[in-house]
């Protein structure tokens, strides 16, 4: 009897356990984008380029080893990753080759996390259960249930202490090390071959902001040319965990209260970077559109969906995923639905092989 009730419960559990965007939706009409394996072929005999940042929480050079080989595996491809990492900027660059059956594909995956580390490392004594940066601190000495434990230790103690650092005194210092980074990272660069460029939540926007106030430096300024070079080859722009209109509104005066009506938000930093790509009225007619893929888990706290109106200077395309399972309809884990993007098979053969699915995928 006792196994019958077990196996009852069990199936219950399984009934209760759904994952509503799997396969995922695209919000879009007559969606249809490429794959990192279309690049690889059109860009022949040249290499295409990816670009990865991570995005909050804290990250080691294991996040872009996993990466890689996520979308290796995708691609039925083999990664050479023996070549040195570096990291003078205090971000760190890995470099790897993705070797296709038609081709290669150079990726360089910038690590910031440990930009943020020391800072982070001030709240370690309030860690319940101690991460990799905090071992050796004291033990927190207070009771907390074990779901409200995880969520402090993680999210609130090491995720969003980065978008407070960032957003706060220590942007501009976190910029001059990202573009140090980003000349580090394109000094071989081919200015004829496609970038591809993957972020994640925090990351997007370091990255984008970094690259505007490049475009805006002197004229004859080397990091300039650089950003414009790079924004312009950059053809594919894949977004996980979007949080730029989050992080937006940190950078918006409040109005008189006297003004009820809904404030129009300036363009953000993507919006002004697409309009860097686009230059004048002369590149505007020989530049295509930025394709742009934002990947959204609904039931991911910290994600939003990016409306395509308020970015004229791209192809939008929102696709709703799940990342994990949710229970009854009431919880999914908020860690994986927001850490877990680039690890979802579903996520990975999108990028991988596009929509639809590209004809040098088998």
């Amino acid at each position: 009897m006792r196994s019958v009730l077990s196996a009852l419960a069990i199936l219950a559990l399984l009934a209760g356990c759904t994952t509503p965007y799997r396969p995922p939706q695209f919000l879009e009409a007559n969606t249809r984008f490429p794959g990192l394996i279309d690049f690889v072929a059109d860009a022949r005999p040249k290499q295409a380029d990816v670009l990865l940042v991570h995005g909050m929480c804290t990250h080691d050079t294991s996040w872009a080893d996993d990466t890689v080989a996520t979308l290796a595996a995708q691609l039925r491809a083999n990664v050479d990753s023996t070549r040195t990492r570096s990291g003078g900027s205090g971000i760190v660059i890995v470099p790897a080759r993705i070797d296709t059956p038609h081709g290669p594909l150079r990726t360089k995956s910038l690590i910031w996390s440990p930009l943020t580390t020391p800072i982070k490392q001030q709240l370690c004594y309030d860690q319940t259960g101690k991460s990799p940066i905090c071992q050796g601190s004291p033990p927190f000495p207070h009771q907390r249930a074990r779901l409200n434990a995880r969520l402090k230790d993680k999210l609130v103690d090491d995720c969003l202490p980065d978008a407070l650092i960032y957003q706060g005194v220590g942007r501009q210092e976190m910029q001059a090390r990202m573009r140090d980074a980003i000349l580090e990272a394109t000094s071989d660069a081919d200015p004829e071959a496609p970038l591809v460029v993957i972020t994640e939540s925090l990351g997007s926007k370091i990255l984008f902001d970094t690259l505007v106030a490049m475009t805006e430096e002197e004229p004859a300024s080397r990091a300039r040319e650089v950003a414009l070079r790079e924004v312009r080859r950059m053809g594919y722009l894949i977004m996980a965990a979007n949080q730029i209109p989050l992080l937006h509104t940190a950078e918006q005066v409040p109005q008189p209260a006297d003004r009820l009506a809904v404030q129009a938000a300036p363009p953000d930093s993507l919006a002004r970077l697409l309009e860097k790509r686009q230059g004048d009225s002369r590149d505007r007619r020989t530049l295509s559109k930025l394709t742009l893929i934002a990947f959204t888990d609904p039931n991911d706290l910290l994600s939003y969906t990016l409306p395509p109106e308020r970015y004229p200077g791209a192809i939008v395309h929102n696709v709703l995923v799940s990342n994990d399972r949710t229970y009854f309809g009431w919880p999914e884990n908020p860690l994986t639905a927001h850490l877990d993007y680039l690890a979802n098979p579903d996520v990975g053969s999108l990028i991988s092989c596009g929509v639809p699915r590209s004809r040098w995928c088998k």
